[in-house]
């Protein structure tokens, strides 16, 4: 496996059914078992890629099937851009080398252009001097302490990738595969999450289950990130403030796939999670009926995507997050979704608009009614 990886243990069997449940499904209050719904515990047939991945990170899994032409075009602008940050941070070490190099002779007491006499010097003087001194050693801190960064990770990556870079992943994975794993893991907002049980206890949270406020923001983000419009996209552009691609883990399973010990329609769209010395899942693409068949479900999120929108350029994402909530609890309830519920969900809407002096009237006509509110319409 690649770098950072911990030793392959038994063979893992190849296969095994897994099991979904429906985008739709309540975020009920998590127990000590493990997280709430819509998470499960995962199948056996993704075990083999589980053993190799970090307990402190969310992990979501789809596979990019965009041309490899593509891939080759999109994987050149990042070459390009550590090309050109790395000849100018070794122009500027041509020119930087003497000129430290002469400070560092002056320090030692030798006379030379950068010896300074104070005596004679007025005040206005001295101050510049120090001032384009300091701003000098600045700049080239700036400079080789954080452009710098990005050629070395590019190349090897960070402790927080287990050292493998863009160009190491490439280098093993190539781009001639007509489906290619992709695997992200969540940047900093899942951190407080998988904090010990001390930590959370310090921080007055449960010790043994999630909050609601982390049981929504772990759901949203993962339906957001693995939406089909998103995931059609190049794995390069999915970079964001919420998601980092993990491309250890790409290796990993790009490794496993090859080993047929495990199946590209496994990881494809999947949400992985570690709680309590457990993995869980969950595929929100796929619905479990009735007789235990799963099949896969269409995404309908024009009108959310909208309402989103509308919300956002209202500066109210807080409503949007609140009212998902509602919907997911409404409808995960014996009665469902009744006609008296919706109506109640409506002036809760309404209340909360107002409360932050927004018209709820113009908000709805602006979504396009209540029949584009999602949850309220059909």
């Amino acid at each position: 496996m690649a770098r950072g990886s911990s030793k392959k243990s038994s063979k893992t069997p190849k296969t095994s059914s897994f099991t979904t449940t429906n985008t739709t499904t309540s975020m009920s209050t998590s127990t000590k078992s493990g997280p709430p719904s819509p998470f499960e515990s995962a199948p056996v047939s993704l075990l083999s890629l589980t053993k190799y991945l970090p307990r402190d990170h969310v992990f979501i899994v789809h596979l990019e099937q965009t041309p490899p032409a593509l891939r080759r075009q999109a994987f050149i602008v990042p070459v390009l851009l550590n090309l050109i940050i790395t000849a100018g941070l070794c122009l500027r070490l041509y020119y930087a080398v003497p000129v430290y190099l002469e400070q560092l002779v002056t320090i030692l007491g030798y006379e030379t252009s950068w010896t300074v006499k104070p005596k004679g010097l007025a005040w206005g003087d001295l101050m510049y001097i120090l001032a384009y001194r300091t701003m000098l050693l600045t700049f080239d801190y700036a400079i080789f302490g954080l452009l710098g960064r990005w050629p070395y990770e590019f190349l090897f990556g960070n402790k927080y990738g287990r050292y493998m870079g863009c160009a190491g992943w490439k280098w093993e994975v190539g781009f001639n595969r007509s489906k290619e794993p992709v695997v992200r893991r969540g940047r900093t907002w899942d951190i407080p999450i998988f904090q010990d049980e001390e930590q959370r206890k310090n921080q007055g949270k449960p010790e043994t289950s999630w909050t609601k406020e982390e049981e929504l923001a772990v759901y949203t983000k993962c339906t957001d990130a693995l939406r089909r419009t998103q995931t059609s996209k190049n794995a390069l552009s999915l970079l964001d403030r919420d998601w980092d691609l993990d491309y250890n883990a790409m290796v990993d399973t790009t490794e496993l796939v090859d080993q047929a010990k495990i199946n590209l329609e496994d990881i494809d769209h999947v949400a992985l999670v570690p709680w309590q010395d457990q993995w869980y899942s969950w595929y929100p693409h796929r619905v479990k009926t009735a007789d235990g068949h799963v099949e896969p479900v269409e995404e309908k999120d024009e009108r959310l995507e909208s309402f989103k929108k509308h919300l956002i350029g209202l500066n109210c994402e807080d409503v949007f997050y609140r009212w998902i909530e509602i919907v997911q609890y409404e409808t995960s309830q014996p009665a469902r979704f009744t006609a008296t519920k919706r109506e109640e969900a409506e002036q809760e809407l309404r209340r909360m608009l107002r409360s932050r002096k927004k018209n709820d009237e113009a908000f709805i006509q602006a979504v396009g009614g209540l029949q584009n509110v999602p949850g309220l319409g059909s």
